[in-house]
C-alpha cells in the first residue's frame, strides 16, 4: 500500500473518530454588507456562496480590509474570469473567488482544513476519505480541488508571467498602430498629362525646418490620481522626437478617457481621436478592453507649423485587473517650401 494512500486513510480515520474539531468558516470573515451567504461543505471543506449588489473591486476591498485587520498574509490575483484571494488563515486555508454578474458580484468562499491540505500534498493532489456508510471514494469538496502552498505559488508565478507577456504584446501592437500616424507625408510634384519629363516645371524643394518646440514633459500631464509620473524614456533625435511614460491604475476606463480629454482641451490641445473598445471574457462577460486619446497643438503659423502631439493609450487583458496607461509627448518642426 502506498504511503500517500496511508496518509489519506489516517486523515479520514482522525476525522471520523472526532480527533479533528468541526471545520467552519472563521467568524470574523463576514460576507459583504447586505448579502446573505448560503453555506455547504464536508468534513474537510466548507464553502459559502452569495451574490453581492456591488462591483467586484468593492467586494475585493471588503475582504482585503478584513484580512489586513486580522494580520494574516494573503495573495490577490486575476484568474481570467475574475479575482481570487488566497489566504493561509489559522483556522483553515481560504480561497475567496469573485465573479462579475448581471446582478452584481458572485462570491464563493472556500475553507479547507489544514490536515486535508497536508494529506493532499503528500498524495499527489487527492484526499481519500472513508465514508460513514462504509463505502469509500474520493471527496474533492463539491468539486473544489485542494492545492498545496507550493502548487499555489507555482500557479501564481506562471499566471503572472503569462499576463505580463500578453500585456507587453498588446502594448507593442498598440505602439505600432500609433506610429503610422507619426510619419510625415511629403508632397510629390505632378506633371501635366502628355508632357515630357524635361518640359515639366521644377517645383521648389520641400524641406524640414529645425524649429520644433522644446521637448519637455508638461507638469499638468499626471496620472488619473493626480500623481507625478516616473522619469520619461526619450526617443532618438530626428524630425520628430518624443518622450514616453507608463503606469497602472485601478480607475474605470471611462474615467481614464474623460480625465485626459479634459486635461488636453484645458491646455490648448485639439482632440484628434478618442474612444474605448470592448472585449469579452471566456465566460462571455463584456468589459472595456482598450482605448486611446490623442491631442494636437500647433505651436506656430503656416500650412505645416511646428507642433506638439500627446497620445494616451490604455488597455487590460482580464476582467477587473489594473489598466495599463502609456503616454507619449512628441514635437516636430515645420515642413514646407
Amino acid at each position: 500500500m502506498k504511503p500517500a494512500f496511508l496518509s489519506g486513510l489516517v486523515l479520514a480515520a482522525s476525522l471520523l473518530s472526532g480527533q479533528t474539531a468541526d471545520l467552519a468558516l472563521p467568524q470574523w470573515l463576514i460576507p459583504y454588507p447586505g448579502a446573505t451567504a448560503v453555506p455547504s461543505g464536508s468534513s474537510t471543506l466548507v464553502e459559502s456562496s452569495y451574490t453581492a449588489a456591488a462591483k467586484p473591486e468593492d467586494v475585493s476591498q471588503h475582504y482585503t480590509k478584513l484580512l489586513a485587520s486580522r494580520g494574516v498574509a494573503f495573495h490577490v490575483n486575476s484568474d481570467g474570469l475574475g479575482t481570487a484571494i488566497r489566504v493561509s488563515a489559522p483556522e483553515c486555508d481560504l480561497l475567496i473567488q469573485m465573479r462579475e454578474s448581471d446582478s452584481g458580484t458572485g462570491v464563493k468562499v472556500s475553507c479547507a482544513s489544514k490536515q486535508a491540505s497536508a494529506a493532499q500534498a503528500g498524495s499527489g493532489g487527492e484526499v481519500v476519505v472513508v465514508r460513514q456508510d462504509g463505502g469509500g471514494g474520493r471527496d474533492f469538496g463539491s468539486g473544489h480541488h485542494l492545492k498545496s502552498a507550493e502548487e499555489i505559488k507555482r500557479y501564481n508565478q506562471e499566471r503572472a508571467a503569462e499576463i505580463k507577456a500578453r500585456r507587453e504584446a498588446i502594448e507593442q501592437q498598440a505602439t505600432v498602430r500609433m506610429q503610422q500616424y507619426d510619419k510625415p507625408v511629403y508632397p510629390q510634384a505632378r506633371g501635366r498629362t502628355g508632357m515630357a519629363p524635361a518640359a515639366m516645371p521644377s517645383a521648389p524643394i520641400a524641406h524640414y525646418r529645425d524649429d520644433a518646440p522644446e521637448l519637455v514633459w508638461p507638469s499638468w500631464l499626471v496620472s488619473v490620481a493626480g500623481e507625478r509620473l516616473s522619469q520619461p524614456k526619450e526617443s532618438t533625435r530626428g524630425p520628430e522626437s518624443s518622450v514616453s511614460r507608463k503606469y497602472q491604475t485601478t480607475a474605470a476606463m471611462t474615467e481614464v478617457e474623460r480625465f485626459y480629454k479634459e486635461a488636453l482641451t484645458g491646455n490648448g490641445f485639439t482632440i484628434r481621436k478618442s474612444g474605448i473598445s470592448t472585449g469579452s471574457t471566456s465566460a462571455g462577460v463584456k468589459q472595456n478592453a482598450s482605448g486611446e486619446v490623442e491631442g494636437y497643438r500647433a505651436d506656430g503659423s503656416g500650412v505645416n507649423p511646428p507642433s506638439t502631439t500627446i497620445k494616451v493609450g490604455f488597455s487590460r487583458m482580464y476582467l477587473n485587473e489594473p489598466i495599463t496607461v502609456w503616454i507619449s509627448v512628441s514635437v516636430k518642426g515645420s515642413f514646407g517650401r
